[in-house]
């Protein structure tokens, strides 16, 4: 039985489960596709992006690596930074006793990225039926 745990092949993300219009507060909006991510401010260039499994979880891997910076005004922008990408971890429903995802279905539509001054920033997939844009 426990070998069955460790080295059970686990079901992939498909790039389906986590297509729609995120946003979080203070941060621009993303609008996330089968294969792009749009970032919902002035310039700012296309991610690509490839659903994952991680050691413990799943997460989206995204590039090229922009990075939330808070500007003066208290919101958030992305910008260009060092490094090839990023990892932003899927996250099951909120009031769940974990912080990850252990399996595709307990995906809640909800992921979270740090910002360069270590908040943490929750995207929560919207469910209007409204254009996506700016938060």
């Amino acid at each position: 039985m426990i070998f069955i745990a460790f080295f059970a092949k686990r079901e992939n993300v498909q790039p389906g489960m986590v297509v729609g219009c995120y946003a979080a507060p203070g941060a621009p909006a993303l609008e996330i596709g089968l294969s792009t991510i749009r970032i919902m401010q002035a310039s700012a260039p296309r991610l690509s992006y490839e659903p994952q499994q991680s050691k413990t979880s799943y997460q989206l891997s995204v590039r090229p690596a922009l990075k939330l910076k808070p500007q003066a005004d208290g919101h958030y922008r992305f910008e260009q930074t060092m490094g090839i990408g990023y990892f932003w971890a899927l996250l099951p429903e909120e009031g769940k006793n974990r912080n990850r995802v252990r399996h595709p279905r307990e995906y809640s539509g909800r992921f979270e990225v740090y910002a360069s001054d270590g908040a943490r920033l929750v995207y929560v997939r919207q469910t209007t039926s409204k254009p996506c844009g700016p938060t």
